[in-house]
């Protein structure tokens, strides 16, 4: 890999962690003090990065994270966000650490805290351009109103049961304003698939995720169609990079995501596994 690239991917790994946490932090520190404390939501920083947590969370505890680090991950940093799952009683976090970030010893910090290494994932970041994408689906923003109907395509899209804490945590009008948009794809009059951006200006990107898309909806090119919407957004508001990340495909669990967001333009620049922490003391 010559130099001056390998540097600006090293840059990038940064900017997409950065720009990662970021938006998990926002989606926690954005919610309304209703949901904060039905669902026992904070977002507070660790280190470098940050550590979201979500006690109750309807999505099997995706929204337990710590993650965004771009300095060496010391064993304090994984004893504070231990510590902090057990006080408070979360069933399991990940602690996500790209490679640059791995310190010496790693395994045996592991070891120490009883991590497992899961799902891996893989960063994409870069300036994507928008393409011409072709779907028979109608392409729309969506506003508060379609907040509902957003939260009904994410459940059964990602498989999820739709419950009140569902509703709670992705229904917010907060998030279709500001910095924060959401795209659907519709059918007619229905709304087959949907997806969510939060604009980071401080890495002068934009996060995208929150993609999903119901059975009838499929193969009909949806995704393509709202990450291009999303990146043609950011492009407009003046956002140089974008920013996103996808499970690692497999060449016998193969991931359309992740072809998605090659053929829009972005870097994967880094991969790296969920650690998770288990908590024993909560069945």
């Amino acid at each position: 890999m010559p130099e001056p690239y390998a540097e600006q991917v090293a840059e990038w790994s940064d900017l997409a962690e950065r720009t990662e946490a970021m938006a998990m932090q926002r989606m926690m520190l954005h919610q309304s003090p209703e949901t904060i404390e039905l669902l026992g939501v904070s977002a507070p920083d660790l280190a470098d990065g940050v550590h979201t947590v979500v006690v109750r969370d309807p999505m099997w505890g995706y929204w337990n994270k710590a993650l965004g680090f771009c300095s060496p991950v010391d064993e304090t940093t994984v004893a504070e966000a231990v510590a902090r799952a057990r006080d408070q009683r979360v069933p399991a976090f990940a602690i996500q650490v790209q490679p640059r970030a791995v310190p010496d010893g790693w395994s045996a910090i592991v070891e120490r805290h009883q991590l497992t290494e899961g799902t891996m994932f893989v960063k994409c970041f870069g300036g994507a351009e928008p393409r011409d994408v072709e779907t028979d689906l109608r392409i729309g923003r969506l506003g508060p109103e379609d907040a509902t109907s957003f939260t009904h395509v994410l459940c059964v899209g990602f498989g999820l049961e739709e419950t009140e804490e569902a509703h709670a945590l992705f229904d917010g009008p907060q998030y279709f304003d500001g910095d924060w948009a959401a795209y659907g794809a519709y059918d007619g009059d229905r709304l087959v698939a949907a997806a969510r951006m939060l604009v980071v200006p401080e890495t002068d990107a934009v996060s995208l995720f929150g993609a999903a898309t119901l059975p009838e909806g499929r193969n009909r090119g949806a995704q393509g169609a709202l990450l291009d919407a999303r990146i043609r957004e950011a492009r407009d508001r003046g956002i140089r990079f974008a920013s996103a990340e996808t499970w690692l495909e497999a060449p016998d669990n193969p991931n359309p995501s992740q072809h998605n967001m090659r053929r829009a333009g972005l870097t994967e620049v880094h991969t790296r596994p969920n650690w998770v922490w288990r908590n024993p003391d909560v069945g």
